[in-house]
């Protein structure tokens, strides 16, 4: 049972080191993923801070170029071309001019060829002409260039009819050039759009017309806050990335910044990656401790309880000795009663086996085969005598918490039966009530003080008489490294000093 609440708390124990650890990296890793979202979405919303402030000015430049224009070109759109170019001075390379009738046929234009080409059905010529002052158009191809472009558009009245349209447009390749400054992971994006959700610009550019209306950034996060950041899969080409927006200020144009994403959780898969090629060998390690903790652990378990089996097996002998030696003791008793030899001697010879009988069931019954308690053994042992005898005689006993060593307990049996079986025979033998009284105390070293009394009449002849008792008195104190003696006082009392466990004695 020990052992195998040894295993369970070992395993126990290396099952919680092994979730600790396992608990502290997927903190770290949870804390590195933490720490990538939130670089990507500084990195998207400083872009986007970037794509709409450039857009402002792109705005406001063709809001001032268009009006210039039109006050260049005087109340009859007269206005030549050197007094038109005059104002269109430093405007950038992206940028082109067209200047209309009511008919939509050219006045000016910064594009050659540009009276050859009739734009008369584009919505941002349309719908000046149906009274609209300004117009921002989505994405278009340019009917001169092929290029991708995006227009602003003026309308020009006098003497409040329409009389034109001044147009500025500029080239998708704007948003690259600015793309290209923000330093954008890998697959990363920025674009333009209406407020109505028509695509404007993208860079990298799409050449299919887009219309973002259904899109979440026009269903979802616009009508709730002019700017914000979210995660989603661009509905252009499939890519996730981390998406902010912003409208313009001054303009009915949202711009956005979307940032890949695969590529920094791609690194961040290479740290990880690398931080577990480092700690790999932590881990095995720990893998193969415990692996090699609980073998040795498994190997004592089973040791201890092939030890626990051969324990077992030889308690049940000892067990089985001492009951078969009690069994032939009594059968040892039975036939001395048969034998034709004085009551008393009998009696003497049965007091002897019962102290021995008395002994060894005692033993058997406690499981004690190193040692014995004196204060179970030593009454188990007087009863049984006065059990031999037929007395009655009342005893006190004072028995201190002492061992007594295997090899003493068949020494010790002998001598308390020698002493009950006197004071049978001499103490209480003119009827008398009798009483006995047994202490045994401690002393220093190992050593125990045997004191026993009766209310007898004391010795009838000198300690040191021959007689068969005596002898195996005076033996069993030697075999037990004691010295006695006797005393007449109102009785006789036995004093002796053994040696009951030398085993435990201080050595010299």
């Amino acid at each position: 049972m020990g052992e195998a609440r040894a295993i369970r708390l070992t395993i126990g124990l290396m099952l919680t080191a092994f979730v600790l650890f396992v608990s502290l990296l997927a903190y770290f890793v949870l804390q590195g993923a933490g720490e990538t979202r939130t670089r990507l979405e500084e990195r998207s919303r400083a872009a986007v801070q970037v794509v709409s402030t450039n857009m402002f000015w792109v705005a406001e430049l063709a809001n001032q170029t268009l009006r210039r224009v039109d006050a260049a070109l005087g109340p009859s759109l007269a206005g030549n071309s050197e007094s038109i170019e005059a104002v269109l001075e430093g405007l950038p390379r992206v940028a082109q001019i067209y200047v209309l009738d009511a008919q939509a046929r050219t006045i000016f234009s910064t594009v050659a060829g540009a009276s050859l080409v009739s734009v008369a059905d584009r919505d941002y010529f349309a719908a000046l002409r149906d009274g609209a002052a300004f117009y921002t158009s989505p994405r278009l191809i340019s009917r001169l260039t092929e290029d991708p472009i995006f227009v602003f558009s003026k309308r020009i009245e006098r003497a409040g009819r329409f009389s034109g349209a001044i147009i500025i447009s500029f080239s998708e390749s704007l948003l690259s050039d600015l793309r290209n400054t923000l330093d954008l992971p890998e697959g990363s994006a920025i674009s333009i759009a209406r407020e109505d959700g028509l695509h404007m610009g993208r860079s990298p550019p799409s050449n299919a017309d887009i219309d973002l209306n259904q899109s979440p950034l026009f269903s979802i996060y616009l009508p709730q806050a002019d700017s914000g950041t979210y995660l989603a899969t661009s509905v252009i080409d499939g890519v996730e990335r981390i998406v902010s927006y912003a409208r313009v200020s001054g303009t009915r144009i949202v711009a956005t910044a979307s940032l890949a994403t695969a590529p920094s959780w791609s690194e961040f898969r290479m740290a990880v990656l690398a931080l577990l090629l480092i700690v790999s060998p932590v881990l095995i390690g720990l893998f193969i401790g415990c692996w090699w903790i609980l073998n040795l652990l498994k190997r004592l378990a089973d040791r201890n309880e092939q030890l626990e089996e051969l324990n077992e097996l030889n308690t049940m002998l000892f067990r089985e000795i001492h009951h078969r030696i009690k069994n032939n003791l009594a059968s040892v008793q039975t036939l001395v009663r048969m034998h034709d030899l004085p009551q008393d001697t009998k009696r003497d010879l049965e007091s002897r086996f019962a102290a021995m009988a008395a002994m060894h069931e005692h033993i058997y019954k406690h499981d004690r085969y190193e040692d014995i308690a004196a204060a179970d053994f030593i009454p188990a042992v007087l009863c049984k005598v006065l059990e031999a005898y037929g007395s009655t005689a009342e005893v006190a006993f004072d028995i201190a918490d002492v061992a007594v060593d295997r090899d003493h307990a068949t020494p010790l049996a002998l001598l308390l039966s020698e002493l009950v079986t006197n004071s049978c025979k001499y103490a209480f033998s003119d009827g008398r009530a009798g009483k006995i009284s047994v202490s045994l105390k401690t002393l220093r070293e190992g050593r125990a003080t045997l004191t026993f009394r009766d209310n007898g009449p004391g010795l009838s002849q000198p300690a040191g008489t021959t007689s068969m008792g005596m002898r195996i008195i005076r033996g069993a104190v030697t075999q037990m490294g004691g010295t006695f003696q006797f005393q007449s006082d109102q009785g006789l009392t036995f004093h002796a000093t053994l040696d009951l466990h030398p085993e435990r004695a201080p050595q010299g």
